[in-house]
C-alpha cells in the first residue's frame, strides 16, 4: 500500500544520492589525474610518434580508468619517493627524445643471485625477492629490521640489446637506507650479500604495466630503449647488461618500472 510505495521511493532516492556522491568523488579525482602530462610523469619528452600514440590512447579510455589506477600511465617518481626512501641520483639532460638520463651515485645495496631465468623466471625472481625481504625483516647478524626502499633493482646479462640471457645468473638488489650505508648488517643467509654499486650514468625508459611483468615484457622495453637511446641518439651504452628498476608492487594501483642501460665512460 502507501507505506510500501513510500519505502520504494525512499530507497530509490537513497540509491540516487549514493550514486551521485560516488560520481562527484570520481570526478574530483579525475580532475587531479587530468593535470598530469606524460612528460612530467616519465621525466623526459617522448618522441613525436610515440607521443601521438600515447595521447590518442589516453583520449580513448574512460576517465574513471585513470582514477582507479587501472591504466598504464606510470606513477610519478616524486610521489613514490615521498613514501619510500630512494637512492641518490643526479638528473642529466638527454641528447634526444624518448628516454631519460641520470647518474646513480655510489651506494651499498643488499643483493642475491637469480638463476634458471629461462625455465623458472617468475619462481626464481620470487625466491630471490623473498631472501632479500627476509634480510630486511631481521635475517641479519644484528637481527635488525630495516625499512623497505625502492626501487627493487634487477641486473641481467644480455645476449643482445633485447634478449636476456637466461643461461646466465642475474641479480636482484634492495637499496640500503642512508642510516645503514656506512655499516650494513651482515646477512645470515649465505646466498645474500652486501655489494657496493659504483657510480654509473644510465639511460632509461619508464612504463606502467598493470599486471606482473615477465621476461618477454622486459625484453620488449629494452628494445625500445635501445632504439631511442643507442640508435637514434647515438648514446654509447653497454648492451651486454640490462637493468630494471621496479618501484611499485605489481597489480596494486598505478605502476612504475624502468629499463636501463649504463652509458660507457
Amino acid at each position: 500500500g502507501i507505506n510500501a510505495e513510500y519505502g520504494k521511493q525512499w530507497y530509490q532516492r537513497r540509491v540516487r544520492g549514493h550514486n551521485m556522491s560516488l560520481f562527484v568523488l570520481l570526478f574530483l579525482c579525475s580532475s587531479v589525474f587530468a593535470k598530469e602530462d606524460w612528460k612530467s610523469i616519465l621525466g623526459y619528452e617522448e618522441c613525436p610518434a610515440d607521443k601521438a600514440e600515447l595521447e590518442s590512447w589516453t583520449n580513448d579510455i574512460p576517465w574513471f580508468v585513470d582514477v582507479l589506477g587501472l591504466n598504464e600511465k606510470p606513477k610519478p617518481l616524486k610521489e613514490i619517493c615521498e613514501d619510500y626512501e630512494c637512492p641518490k641520483v643526479e638528473e642529466k639532460k638527454s641528447k634526444k627524445c624518448g628516454y631519460a638520463t641520470r647518474t646513480l651515485l655510489s651506494a651499498n645495496w643488499v643483493g642475491t643471485d637469480m638463476k634458471n631465468l629461462d625455465d623458472d623466471w617468475r619462481e626464481d625472481f620470487t625466491a630471490a625477492f623473498r631472501r632479500l625481504f627476509e634480510y630486511i625483516s631481521g635475517a641479519n647478524e644484528e637481527e635488525e629490521k630495516i625499512k623497505m626502499t625502492v626501487p627493487v633493482l634487477h641486473r641481467y646479462e644480455m645476449e643482445d640489446e633485447d634478449d636476456i640471457d637466461g643461461d646466465k645468473v642475474g641479480k636482484l638488489y634492495f637499496y640500503l637506507p642512508e642510516e645503514h650505508q656506512k655499516s650494513p648488517p651482515k646477512p645470515t643467509n649465505k646466498n645474500v650479500f652486501i655489494e657496493k654499486l659504483e657510480e654509473m650514468t644510465v639511460v632509461s625508459r619508464t612504463f606502467g604495466e598493470v599486471g606482473a611483468m615477465d621476461k618477454d615484457d622486459y625484453e620488449d622495453q629494452f628494445e625500445k630503449l635501445y632504439e631511442v637511446a643507442a640508435e637514434n641518439a647515438e648514446e654509447d651504452v653497454d648492451e651486454d647488461v640490462g637493468w630494471v628498476a621496479s618501484y611499485t608492487r605489481p597489480k596494486i594501483g598505478r605502476q612504475r618500472q624502468e629499463v636501463m642501460f649504463v652509458v660507457k665512460k
